[in-house]
């Protein structure tokens, strides 16, 4: 059996399901990227800044942050990101976050994230 279909047509086809799947693939590019959402457990002002700011550091990924304070003393950090199982940006975490909020290093604690 012979297929009797002009060129001209099946260019048009191939054209319209090429600029179709370009389209979808654009469309769900758009609409599945998810925003940085700040999920905090604590949600104070100072976690969420915290998130935020990690959330910018290379290979962090998502972020969540738990600061325990005692008398505006912080006591502990328990952050859980996507990147806690590379050693270099554990230490970049570690670091930034002694920084920030002024405490030593040995009290925060660093977990990967499910």
């Amino acid at each position: 059996m012979k297929w009797n279909i002009p060129k001209a047509k099946i260019r048009n086809l191939a054209m319209f399901f090429a600029v179709g799947t370009l389209l979808a693939v654009l469309m769900f590019q758009v609409f599945s990227k998810e925003e940085k959402s700040v999920s905090n457990v604590g949600n104070t002002e100072l976690e969420t800044e915290l998130c935020m700011l990690l959330q910018e550091m290379d290979g962090v990924g998502e972020v969540n942050v738990m600061i325990y304070e005692n008398e505006n003393n912080v006591e502990g950090v328990v952050i859980i990101c996507d990147g806690a199982n590379n050693l270099q940006v554990n230490m970049n975490i570690r670091e930034a976050v002694a920084a920030a909020l002024g405490t030593n290093e040995k009290s925060i604690k660093i977990y990967l994230k499910k």
